[in-house]
């Protein structure tokens, strides 16, 4: 559907699922525009993406915060009728031009969580309530900055949980405003450092994106209305599939990503079989012949992560001890 841009954001790092998502995409015979936030990309990076058609870079050189911080900057870019956000660690099972926009243009297409899905999205935030909703002292501080930025808010929440801000769609005419509201708060509550798409030591916006994200849905005045049905999860033909954990497939599999190998892998072997440039050579995590090794190292490789940001941690204190010494 060309009145939809699908709007990513990734840096070189992140190349090949920046590839895969959109190659997912061309192979479904989806011919959406695509607009790409990038950092530290080579003209190298860009023309290989670029190939794959219709895909516009938008740099994002001059910035000092995570890269998912400005999802709403660039969403303001598309040109179309709406603007469809997916993180860059996923991909598309087949052709899902017509579930993407919301039913509604007062509307977002995006996934709220069931009660029980909470405490493992605000685990260590839960500030003495059961973990099934947002807590209300987050609840709290997210009513209050959007009253302060925005001049107003409303008065009550509008959803009991909160959703996923990896995949969001909506009307841009009628929405400019909410993704300017979306954008500010983020630059008014979100630390000028890059840390990934967590920071567990922000109390109230510890999912960064996410959290302020649901905080515009559920206070700013006319904010779109989140649609009653998500519809990505639903046709095992036609998905939207998320990597959420480390690493991500082009480094390793983890266990719970694996179900997915073989409809992955077929992106990499269709853009193969097309004659197109790939990000580099094919990693071993992504070749059909290392089916079974890479699952045999999904425990190990899910662990690795873990524990390079353990010892990290370990490191950091023992450097701020050495400093208080000296």
């Amino acid at each position: 559907m060309r009145n939809n841009t699908i709007v990513t954001i990734g840096d070189s790092r992140y190349l090949w699922g920046l590839f895969l998502l959109v190659a997912s995409a061309r192979k479904a015979g989806m011919d959406e525009p695509f607009l790409v936030g990038v950092k530290d990309f080579t003209p190298d990076d860009g023309r290989v993406l670029e190939q794959l058609g219709d895909v516009a870079l938008f740099p994002l050189e001059d910035v000092d915060r995570s890269l998912t911080c400005y999802k709403p900057f660039v969403m303001r870019e598309a040109r179309t009728d709406f603007a469809t956000w997916a993180d860059s660690d996923a991909f598309f099972t087949g052709n899902v031009s017509a579930l993407l926009p919301p039913a509604r243009r007062d509307e977002i297409h995006f996934r709220l969580r069931a009660p029980a899905e909470m405490p493992a999205a605000f685990r260590n935030h839960e500030y003495g309530e059961d973990g099934r909703t947002i807590p209300q002292a987050i609840l709290k501080v997210w009513h209050d900055d959007v009253a302060a930025l925005a001049g107003a808010a409303n008065d009550a929440p509008r959803y009991a949980t909160s959703g996923s801000g990896c995949f969001c769609s909506l009307a841009l005419e009628e929405n400019r405003r909410f993704l300017d509201v979306w954008h500010d708060l983020q630059m008014k509550v979100l630390p000028r450092r890059n840390v990934g798409v967590a920071d567990h030591a922000l109390p109230h916006y510890h999912q960064l994106d996410e959290s302020t994200l649901n905080a515009c849905l559920n206070f700013v005045v006319g904010a779109p209305r989140v649609q009653d049905v998500f519809r990505m999860d639903k046709d095992p033909a036609r998905l939207f599939v998320h990597f959420i954990a480390s690493p991500k497939p082009w480094v390793g599999w983890t266990r719970r990503a694996l179900r997915h190998f073989d409809a992955y892998v077929s992106v990499v072997e269709w853009a193969q079989a097309e004659g197109l440039r790939l990000p580099g050579p094919v990693p071993f995590s992504l070749c059909r012949a290392h089916r079974t090794a890479v699952g045999l190292l999904a425990p190990w490789t899910e662990l690795e992560p873990k524990i390079r940001k353990r010892l990290g941690g370990v490191l950091a204190a023992c450097r701020t001890r050495r400093t208080a010494c000296s």
